[in-house]
């Protein structure tokens, strides 16, 4: 794979108002972790009050180097990156862009291999772990936006060449679960502790406690009941740490342009010193920590009731392009849930979608391929499932190409609350639904600012990033998202959901 462009955080932070006190580390204790809220805490922080703290992640990083030295830890320096798709795809360096959200870049985490494992598939990006190693993450969270979240996956095959199985390790810490050094889960100090033996994640806890960041660890576990643990045998798991960021409250679109360019975080690979020298070899016995239990999604609320508006909805932008005809699709369950996909060794290898990392907090519907040819356009609609309450971020998204999947356009719930209007504007749920036209028709087709226009056919998609792999253009593709229903922290259940809709629309 292309090499990584390694970037830092600036080691020159602001000091904390306060010295941070080490606490007892309520994740290793078992205490459940205190969902973050809205409301006043963000409030003070969108207006500079006092609840945003000068996070100082260089001193807890020095602090936690210590502590390693005591306990008798070796550790390795990890990388923290912007991974782009669909430039990797152009680059030849991933053998499908396999369908990404271009409103959120994903953060990467890069590891280096213990001296004498056995080598990795996908260096850096994905790695193996001794069964007593715990991968360690410390740094600040991202500023106020709609949904962010640290997702642990695990990823079977070559990404250069593929196919792959590609699924969830759980559910994620996002940014109403995640524990932080503040009253926010925004722009607040964490740590984040990756292991599958509970004697090393007491150990690491603790180090993490004395390190000031007792109340803000967050623990995800990595059960040998499901997956194999290693660093000598080729057959053992590999992993994946990915960063989502999406839609940023008004105000700090700059910050998340900063922070994803910079990501302020450090990660490293720790260990029990092995005093034999031989780093492949653990030095804890197995003291495997259990399969944790998944957040439940659904509420037995649905969106059904909605259906008689989303005909009329259909039949109103029908009958508002009489020079056109119209030809109707439904996006339905593409993408299988992790722990299934991970049973049944489902391999993602575009067009089939197998799970392809879907997030345990997302249903990501998905359309059958069409054909959209100059002079033509597509109206997506909907609900919008952040007004219904099934969602805090959803989007939709087109895609090129039934291998490539390289995304070409994107709108979310903020850029397209209201657009229904436009056709039900005299329906009293109107702002529960969305209509957004992605265009190819030119200036014949239509316009304003429910529209965005599509390249032409005969585009060079890879020009932009300099390079000449070949896309097709014709062959499009929509995924929608719904991203983490407020009542449950985790996906919508797809059956409350009213599915997403696509009129193609080709002149008579």
């Amino acid at each position: 794979m292309a090499r990584f462009l390694l970037r830092r955080y600036p080691a020159a932070l602001a000091v904390a108002a306060g010295a941070l006190l080490a606490a007892p580390c309520a994740a290793a204790t078992g205490a459940t972790p205190a969902p973050h809220g809205g409301g006043s805490t963000y409030d003070a922080i969108a207006t500079g009050g006092r609840d945003h703290p000068a996070d100082d992640t260089s001193r807890q990083v020095a602090r936690f180097q210590r502590q390693l030295a005591k306990w008798n830890f070796d550790s390795q320096s990890g990388t923290e990156e912007v991974f782009d798709l669909n430039r990797r795809y152009c680059e030849g360096a991933v053998f499908s862009g396999l369908w990404p959200n271009p409103q959120s870049p994903y953060v990467l985490t890069g590891l280096p291999e213990v001296p004498g494992q056995v080598p990795n598939t996908n260096p850096p990006v994905t790695w193996r772990i001794r069964q007593d190693e715990a991968v360690v993450m410390i740094g600040v969270t991202p500023p106020p936006e709609a949904y962010f979240d640290f997702d642990l996956t695990t990823v079977k095959g070559p990404l250069h060449t593929g196919p792959v199985v590609w699924t969830s390790v759980g559910d994620p810490f996002n940014n109403k679960t995640i524990r932080t050094s503040g009253r926010s889960p925004y722009s607040q100090s964490f740590a984040l502790v990756i292991t599958g033996n509970r004697r090393t994640r007491a150990a690491v806890d603790r180090m993490l406690a004395d390190s000031g960041l007792g109340d803000a660890t967050n623990d995800q576990t990595i059960p040998s009941a499901m997956y194999r643990l290693g660093l000598d045998d080729a057959s053992t798991d590999q992993f994946l740490v990915g960063l989502r960021t999406v839609a940023p409250k008004p105000g700090f679109e700059k910050a998340l342009d900063d922070y994803r360019a910079n990501p302020p975080l450090q990660v490293f690979r720790v260990r029990p010193a092995n005093s034999s020298g031989n780093e492949t070899q653990p030095v804890y016995p197995p003291e495997p920590l259990p399969v944790p239990p998944l957040r439940v999604s659904g509420t037995g609320a649905t969106e059904l009731n909605l259906n008689p508006t989303l005909q009329l909805l259909r039949q109103r932008i029908i009958d508002s392009h009489p020079g056109y005809v119209a030809h109707d699709l439904t996006l339905g369950r593409g993408f299988e849930e992790a722990n299934p996909a991970f049973q049944t060794n489902l391999q993602t290898n575009p067009p089939t979608a197998g799970s392809d990392a879907l997030s345990n907090d997302a249903d990501d519907p998905l359309s059958p391929d069409f054909s959209l040819p100059d002079g033509s356009f597509v109206v997506s609609y909907g609900t919008d499932h952040v007004a219904t309450g099934q969602a805090s971020y959803s989007s939709v998204t087109l895609y090129a190409d039934d291998h490539a999947a390289v995304a070409m356009a994107a709108e979310n719930n903020g850029q397209m609350a209201g657009s229904a209007r436009d056709f039900i504007a005299d329906a009293p749920n109107a702002d529960k639904f969305y209509a957004w036209t992605f265009s190819r028709a030119g200036d014949s087709g239509p316009s304003g600012p429910h529209v965005t226009m599509l390249p032409p056919v005969n585009t060079d998609f890879c020009a932009q990033y300099g390079a000449s792999r070949p896309v097709d253009m014709s062959t499009i593709t929509e995924v929608g998202r719904a991203y983490m229903q407020p009542a449950t922290l985790t996906r919508p259940a797809l059956s409350s959901l009213l599915m997403d809709r696509l009129l193609v629309f080709t002149p008579k």
